[in-house]
């Protein structure tokens, strides 16, 4: 194995891994927003997509002769845990907001160091699969920045003090 696929191969997975704990933040957003369709919808269809970019990243590491780094998944999704069971009950939707988003953005600074090493090893398959990973992460971004007022409102109504308007030049 050449250098460049020895990096190919580290990058996915580190995607790989990056993927399971925006899984994971995604799922804790969904139940957070269970009551909320418009942010649930578009979170559950791109919770679908993101499973979906995990098995392909899977499948090019076996393409590549490897698998998920079991260390590095186990790590993340530890982090995971550790941070929902330690906030559970106690965690504010705009929190779950932040993560979601958060972990949408890791998924696009996973996607385009992937993309580039695979361009540069002649991967166009995982290049392939990292433009797609990227673009759907760059829409779900937007999704997300653009219900941000519904967090907000999550958050004030967990907390007793019902609906408040956003203010003006308050929100994007």
């Amino acid at each position: 194995m050449t250098s460049i696929e020895r990096r190919l191969v580290g990058q996915l997975k580190e995607a790989h891994a990056l993927q399971e704990h925006a899984e994971a933040a995604l799922s804790e957003m969904l139940t957070a927003a269970a009551d909320e369709p418009d942010l649930s919808r578009p979170l559950g269809h791109y919770a679908e997509r993101s499973r979906a970019y995990t098995r392909a990243v899977e499948a090019r590491l076996h393409a590549h002769g490897a698998s998920p780094s079991i260390a590095r998944d186990a790590g993340s999704l530890l982090a995971s845990v550790v941070e929902a069971g330690v906030g559970r009950g106690h965690r504010d939707p705009v929190r779950h907001m932040r993560d979601a988003y958060v972990a949408v953005h890791l998924q696009i600074s996973a996607g385009e160091t992937l993309r580039r090493f695979a361009e540069r090893a002649g991967d166009r398959e995982t290049a392939a699969v990292a433009a797609a990973m990227c673009e759907d992460a760059h829409a779900m971004s937007h999704e997300l920045s653009d219900r941000w007022d519904i967090a907000v409102e999550m958050s004030l109504r967990a907390r007793g003090a019902g609906h408040s308007p956003p203010s003006a030049g308050g929100g994007r």
